[in-house]
């Protein structure tokens, strides 16, 4: 047992997956907040989008660095004028996470606030 408790290392397993993300909900249709999300990565973060996927709701921004942070925005129907975005932070392989990601909470606030397109 002990083996099993050394191998899975329980105090520094707790973050394993998780990257900073904040939940937006948006009281827009489907379209009018995927509009809304890519006037605010160019506006908020001057980000360049690197995915684009209307249909699939993915859209994902990167700075021009090469194995820099990455934002993603996935957008999910949440009703006929609600709109759920999940705004993530992605790194390198390897890379050290924080906990916090400067460009999320950017972008999330300014959804949050309404920054129109």
């Amino acid at each position: 047992m002990s083996f099993l408790l050394k191998w899975l290392r329980p105090g520094t397993t707790a973050n394993v997956g998780l990257r900073p993300h904040r939940d937006v909900t948006l009281a827009l249709a489907y379209d009018d907040a995927y509009a809304r999300v890519l006037e605010a990565i160019d506006t908020t973060l001057g980000a360049n989008v690197t995915i684009d996927d209307r249909r699939g709701g993915t859209i994902e921004a990167g700075f021009g660095v090469i194995n820099s942070e990455r934002v993603r925005v996935t957008l999910e129907r949440a009703g006929e004028a609600s709109t759920l975005a999940r705004v993530e932070a992605f790194y390198a392989a390897g890379a050290s996470v924080p906990p916090k990601s400067r460009a999320v909470e950017a972008l999330a606030d300014a959804l949050e606030a309404g920054v129109a397109p």
